[in-house]
């Protein structure tokens, strides 16, 4: 025959060979699932064998498969295929000159295969000389002597060979004994890599230069170890500073829910250098040894599916106070003074329960140490069917302020240096002065008595000493929100509650025993909603499709009192931190409870959004996808929010009115995004002062995306003025090459604190970049660095930060 259907010939052959039962079965179900097409089809029904030859087409369910010749086993299921073979198999092609498929089980083998393995960071292609699959779902693949890249062109300009492979599609890709091959030259080799196809790992390095480390290369291979661990290793060389060595474990069990979590880090160095540090400013002696030891945890009680309890662990012990700045600039940025603490936690839909244990596991650094806390945090529900609502707190605990060893020698100076002023020797210097007078809650710009010299040595002496207590405070809170007319909404709340002290410590309170205040609260809130729609109005490069003008016009009445338990001078732990920020007026929401004041104060405000519809949504990684009618969801294109507080009590400034508060974004199209928050005084004295901190990311042209920002404060009471202006810029100059640079100037002193610049040029499967950066500490030494950066960009992945002190934003939204 010349062309024919293989079913058409095996269906006629039943017929006529009347073959048993079993037979019968297996012609049945060959005819119903499978079809098999060539230029010449023969079938033997006696060993249940077909063959065909010549563009051989053959289909069986999700599986298409084309070659020369092929062979078809009924009682077995094996399709062997020769000459040239593709197939196609759940998305997945493979190619080769001799691969077997069964069709019963759905497993693939063979000899000289070639396909690909889609990842989430990419797709890498591979080729193996002995291939074979395990079950239907392909569960795992396995190759024998392979190579695979991510660079899909005939002659790949770098390749791996590993000896053995095994493919786990979904999870990772493990290799023995891999050769790192750039052209046809080897260039690393390694004996085990375990790679996740969505995670970080393989080997990755960092050359470069920096002021504070001389040459340097950061070098680190991952690998996974067991099922769900996975295991980074550093080697880091400096050699202003020396060698460091270092290991990060981190838990990918139940990564997906993430449900729980852990790591722990280990980084050891033997500083040949310890006094080269960042600032250049003078600093307490540093060892040689430094090192840092991370453990974070967390262990559910009894397991992760259904349990209400859990143990998290979150230790963190370090070699001295400039580690991470010397070390680690990412971590220090993050979190400078790291705290240590275990807690058993039991969550429940009406509340949260908390005991904690924190302690000053790092003398260096300041804690307010809990040894233990119990907390309770009750969310807000109905009580029955009232339409009354409840929320509140309970603590209790043991606490004391331990204060770090520069701190106390810091403090030691200014009780010194303000003892010395008293009895009539030398002046305290402007920096002492101005922090007696804020210590003191004294305005700046005023003197400083004997008296008030005297009561600050004192508070500083106490704060020196540490207070410690056992601390109860409890506070509940009761709410009837309701809506009348249909549109006005008005919440009245009422609280009550009290804190108490008892078992205090310090010579500085030996005439204190125990003390209690109470608290009081009463609150209403009032707000509504005008709005205006045009839902005709189209301006599609604006993103507008329809708009609508939404405008709430909101009181806050809060009014506190806090009983007075003649408590002046306990240094306390829960106490306010500097901000430019207003405080929370919503008791519940006021977490430094040792600082709570009396205080009466409307908060009036008003609320503009503008609003559109967008066709689109996101996806989890960001992206989007277009919506049905059905799923066309409101898009808040532009706010503003503007309030000022009226005082009648002020807890901290003694004002009548606050600063007028504007709180502004527009976010139009995905390529333009302002914001700005700004206060601005509407009185003089203490507290009242500028802020400005406004910025924009937008794109000019498809390729350049600049980020232009500006940041003021005037007046402060806690920070000194400042004019920043700070930018990023990052320019596509061609398809293989992309420019960027960032800038931070101080116009306040005209300094250009920290610069940087960087060349990438795209190498198809690897980028390279150079970058060299700048940091004016003004203190006469300046910090700069060069590096040097190759990233394979998909597998395996080599990610690597250009810049080894990123740039930050400017200093903050809060300063």
């Amino acid at each position: 025959m010349t062309f024919s259907r293989l079913c058409v010939v095996l269906g006629f052959a039943a017929l006529m060979v009347a073959p048993g039962l079993r037979a019968q079965a297996v012609l049945d179900s060959l005819t119903s699932n499978l079809n098999i097409e060539g230029l010449d089809t023969t079938y033997d029904p006696e060993t249940g064998l077909a063959t065909a030859k010549g563009d051989v087409r053959i289909s069986y369910t999700d599986v298409e498969i084309r070659c020369g010749t092929a062979s078809y086993n009924a009682t077995t299921g094996e399709i062997i295929a020769r000459d040239g073979v593709v197939i196609w198999k759940a998305g997945t092609t493979y190619r080769g000159e001799n691969i077997i498929y069964n069709a019963n089980s759905g497993e693939l083998s063979g000899d000289g295969v070639r396909s690909s393995m889609p990842m989430e960071m990419g797709t890498f292609f591979y080729e193996t000389d002995k291939f074979e699959t395990e079950t239907k779902l392909i569960q795992k693949l396995e190759g024998g002597d392979t190579y695979f890249t991510t660079h899909d062109v005939q002659n790949p300009n770098f390749r791996l060979r590993a000896r053995k492979i095994t493919i786990y599609p979904g999870d990772r890709v493990v290799m023995r004994n891999v050769t790192v091959i750039a052209g046809d030259t080897p260039i690393f080799y390694f004996p085990f890599i375990s790679q996740p196809l969505a995670e970080e790992v393989g080997y990755r390095f960092t050359p470069g230069f920096q002021s504070r480390w001389g040459g340097f290369l950061l070098a680190q291979y991952g690998v996974i170890h067991g099922d769900h661990t996975l295991a980074k290793y550093r080697l880091d060389l400096r050699s202003s500073r020396g060698v460091g060595v270092g290991a990060d474990f981190l838990s990918l069990r139940h990564k997906d829910n993430r449900k729980n979590f852990g790591n722990l880090k280990l980084y050891y160095l033997r500083d040949s250098d310890p006094t080269n540090n960042r600032t250049g400013e003078e600093r307490g002696p540093v060892g040689e040894d430094r090192y840092r030891i991370n453990f974070q945890h967390r262990i559910y009680l009894p397991g992760p599916e259904k349990s209400t309890w859990y143990l998290d662990f979150d230790i963190n012990k370090v070699s001295d106070a400039h580690f991470y700045e010397d070390f680690f600039f990412n971590d220090f940025r993050e979190t400078p003074e790291p705290e240590n603490q275990v807690s058993l936690v039991h969550t429940d839909p009406a509340y949260v329960a908390t005991l904690m244990a924190r302690f000053q596991a790092n003398d260096f650094y300041s804690v307010g140490t809990r040894l233990p806390e119990l907390a309770i945090d009750w969310t807000r529900r109905q009580l029955w069917h009232t339409g009354i609502y409840h929320q509140g707190t309970f603590s209790a605990g043991i606490l004391k302020d331990e204060l770090g060893d520069e701190q106390e020698e810091d403090f030691s100076k200014l009780i010194r240096d303000g003892r010395v002023e008293l009895t009539g020797g030398a002046a305290l210097d402007p920096d002492s002065r101005r922090r007696y007078q804020s210590f003191l809650g004294l305005d700046p710009s005023g003197g400083l008595s004997a008296a008030d010299l005297s009561r600050g040595i004192d508070l500083f002496s106490a704060v020196l000493e540490g207070a410690g207590y056992a601390r109860v405070h409890t506070y509940q809170e009761l709410l009837y929100p309701k809506t009348f007319l249909g549109w006005l909404n008005v919440t009245p709340r009422i609280g009550g509650g009290l804190t108490h002290y008892s078992d205090i410590e310090g010579d500085a309170y030996s005439n204190l025993s125990d003390a209690t205040r109470t608290i009081f609260h009463a609150g209403l809130d009032v707000s509504f909603k005008l709005s205006k729609t045009w839902s005709d109005f189209q301006k599609p490069e604006w993103g507008l499709n329809g708009l609508r003008h939404v405008l709430q016009p909101y009181v806050n009445l809060s009014y506190l009192d806090v009983g007075d338990s003649q408590m002046e001078g306990l240094q306390l732990v829960d106490r306010l931190s500097p901000t430019t920020r207003p405080r929370s007026i919503d008791v519940p929401l006021f977490t430094a409870v040792d600082s709570l004041e009396s205080w009466n104060i409307a908060r009036i405000g008003m609320r503009n959004l503008l609003q559109t519809k967008r066709d689109y949504t996101t996806t989890n990684n960001g992206n989007f996808y277009t919506a049905s009618s059905e799923e066309t969801q409101t898009y808040t294109w532009a706010g503003l929010n503007t309030y000022v507080d009226l005082f009648m009590k002020d807890p901290e400034f003694d004002r009548s009115l606050s600063n007028l508060y504007n709180e502004l974004f527009w976010r139009p199209v995905p390529w333009l995004n302002f914001w700005m928050d700004a206060q601005i005084p509407l009185e003089s004295g203490r507290g009242s002062f500028t802020e400005l901190n406004q910025g924009v990311t937008f794109m000019p042209a498809r390729n350049m995306q600049l980020t232009l920002g500006h940041q003021y404060v005037s007046d402060s009471p806690y920070f000194a003025d400042s004019s920043l202006v700070f930018s990023r810029i990052y320019t596509r100059l061609t398809d293989n090459w992309g420019f960027s640079m960032n800038h931070i100037f101080e116009m306040d002193d005209g300094t250009m604190e920290f610069q940087s610049y960087s060349v990438t040029r795209d190498l198809s499967s690897w980028v390279a970049s150079v970058g060299a950066m700048v940091r004016d500490n003004r203190d006469g030494l300046s910090d700069f660095g060069v590096l040097f950066s190759l990233t394979l960009k998909d597998f395996p992945q080599l990610s690597i930060p250009l810049d080894i002190d990123p740039n930050p934003s400017g200093r903050g939204g809060n300063q």
